[in-house]
């Protein structure tokens, strides 16, 4: 039987439902199409960025971390004969910034510390900070390494250090006009700037994926195309030799208060210059310290000046050469001659009566060479004048040589009174090197070498001597070896000059002892730009070689505007003493003790 349950009075009553609440259809019929709205939006937003502008984003994505970085080679090594450096590369850190990452609120400070530094402007350094529209910006190049290592203990977000190689020159001034120096751009003068395509080199690529730090991602691909380094140049400069003339020239600048000079030292066998040199110097390693007429020209291949008397020697050659006279032909020096209106006389306007071409050289007569170079007649003596080099480049491997200004017969600018002067070096221009070089020619046999400073190049393994080359023979060997008898009693004639003083004795007399050395000196006057020529200043020089016979060295002495001897002879002479003693000493050739003047052996002795 089921059992039944009544309720009692306590029982509580059912809970009442809750009555539905009905939103209006139409309601959710917007907020479904809302929502339909919004999906369709993001779908079609999902659309163009990776269909329509999938290329686009692409591109400009691994733009942020896919660079092709530049490679820079090594710039090639320059250096002497033997093996020292004179130029090179030396990688220093560089400051470099990330303005995107650089804490804004804290440039201003940052940029006055790092003002303080490197030495720079505070407001272009802050410029740099908060540059806006650069990702990578150079604010210092090639820090000392103590300013390097106080630019990171900074720990500043967005600043770099990267390295970066720097031109350095190890030996300063040294031989500054023939390595010449570098810009931002590339060599300026010198070796650096005639060779400035080998020795910098090629650049290479990097491209890969990079961090914001600039660091490549290692495990992403990469595609390097390695730098190739600069041609390394091994120079024919001696140490010693350049030592040695440029302390000369140093000293005798300084003593005689002159405006500048040269020294050049040739090898005349094979065209090699063991030295060059020139006043004022200065420093590749702070050229833009010094005037641009100073560190970008070499005023041995650049600066042109009339060579005076030392240019006899030419004149005497070319005769010769010609058939013209002979050694034992006279004319008469009275000490001034009269031609096209003009007086022209020797240095000191006496006269030396009948000379023979020897005795022009010895005395050197002005109005003695002007009359055998009348006998030699303006044909042959210009073309011997071509032939020994002069108005044309030498070819030497330095920028900046210039041509000279020879007015050869049948030019536009020839004429008569210049063809007589030309005799004695005036109304023609040349450089100290077209000298040298013509010297050189007379000292080798009449075979004329073309000079070269390049010993050798090297790329990598691969090495290219320089070959010695003729470039011509100006005049016969038995004119040669007359010019050079005439030269020797010409140096003979001025050794009283450095001997005088120490022997007492002011006879001629061998000017090194021991040797044979032929010399000559010249006193160029300097024309002025308004026409006419200084009156107060000359420049002093000697040409010469040693030994006579089979010579080691040709050397030029020259000394601009000299404030206490306006003919140059007590200026040079000396210079070339000391310059040509040593490198006879130092190239080891045994002295003839038959060719010592008395007392000469004890001053040297004294001396020495």
């Amino acid at each position: 039987m089921a059992t039944r349950t009544s309720t009692g009075p306590d029982t509580p009553p059912p809970a009442a439902v809750p009555a539905r609440v009905r939103l209006a259809r139409w309601r959710i019929n917007v907020v479904l199409l809302l929502c339909m709205l919004l999906v369709a939006r993001v779908v079609v937003r999902l659309g163009e960025l990776q269909v329509v502008r999938h290329d686009e984003l692409r591109a400009k994505a691994f733009a942020e971390i896919d660079k092709e970085i530049t490679l820079q080679p090594t710039r090639g090594v320059i250096t002497d004969r033997l093996g020292n450096v004179l130029a090179m590369d030396v990688d220093r850190e560089s400051l470099w910034v990330i303005p995107a990452q650089v804490n804004q609120e804290r440039a201003p400070r940052v940029a006055l510390t790092l003002s303080a530094l490197i030495g720079k402007n505070p407001q272009d350094v802050l410029a740099a900070l908060t540059d806006p529209d650069h990702y990578w910006l150079p604010i210092a190049r090639w820090l000392e390494p103590k300013v390097a290592q106080q630019v990171e203990a900074l720990d500043e977000p967005g600043l770099r250090l990267i390295y970066e190689p720097r031109r350095v020159y190890p030996q300063g001034a040294f031989a500054a006009h023939v390595i010449g120096a570098v810009n931002a751009n590339g060599g300026i003068s010198g070796i650096e700037l005639f060779f400035d395509s080998q020795l910098k080199g090629i650049t290479g690529t990097l491209q890969a994926e990079f961090d914001a730090a600039l660091n490549p991602i290692a495990i992403a691909p990469s595609h390097t195309v390695p730098a190739r380094n600069g041609v390394n140049i091994q120079t024919t400069l001696d140490p010693l030799v350049q030592y040695v003339i440029e302390r000369e020239l140093k000293v005798a600048v300084e003593k005689h208060n002159a405006d500048g000079g040269s020294i050049i030292v040739l090898d005349p066998r094979t065209g090699a210059i063991r030295g060059m040199t020139s006043w004022p110097p200065f420093d590749p390693n702070n050229y833009d310290a010094y005037p641009a007429d100073v560190f970008g020209r070499n005023p041995a291949v650049s600066s042109l000046y009339e060579p005076g008397s030392t240019f006899k020697m030419i004149t005497i050659a070319a005769g010769l050469q010609g058939r013209a006279f002979t050694a034992d032909t006279q004319v008469n020096d009275a000490g001034s001659i009269f031609r096209f209106g003009q007086s022209l006389s020797n240095w000191n306007g006496g006269g030396n009566g009948m000379i023979d071409p020897a005795h022009v050289i010895y005395f050197s007569s002005n109005v003695g060479a002007l009359q055998f170079n009348e006998l030699t007649g303006p044909e042959k003596f210009y073309q011997t004048v071509a032939d020994f080099g002069f108005g044309q480049p030498t070819g030497v491997e330095l920028g900046g040589e210039e041509l000279g200004i020879v007015n050869s017969w049948g030019g536009a600018n020839y004429n008569e009174l210049n063809f007589l002067t030309n005799a004695y070096g005036q109304g023609i221009s040349v450089t100290p090197l077209q000298m040298v070089a013509a010297a050189a020619s007379i000292a080798n046999n009449g075979v004329r070498m073309k000079p070269y400073i390049v010993e050798r190049r090297c790329e990598g393994e691969r090495c290219t001597d320089t070959a010695p080359t003729v470039v011509g023979h100006p005049i016969e060997p038995s004119v040669a070896w007359t010019v050079r008898r005439m030269l020797v009693n010409s140096a003979n004639h001025y050794a009283p000059v450095v001997w005088g003083p120490r022997t007492s004795d002011y006879r001629d007399q061998w000017l090194i002892p021991g040797y044979q050395v032929c010399a000559k000196t010249g006193t160029s006057s300097i024309p002025l730009a308004g026409g006419g020529y200084d009156q107060s200043y000359t420049i002093g020089s000697v040409l010469g070689f040693a030994p006579a016979e089979n010579a080691h060295y040709v050397v030029l002495v020259k000394i601009d505007r000299p404030k206490d001897d306006i003919w140059g002879v007590s200026t040079a002479i000396p210079v070339f003493y000391a310059v040509m003693d040593e490198l006879l000493r130092y190239e080891r050739i045994p002295p003839d003790p038959t060719l010592v003047s008395p007392g000469q052996a004890e001053a040297s002795a004294t001396s020495h």
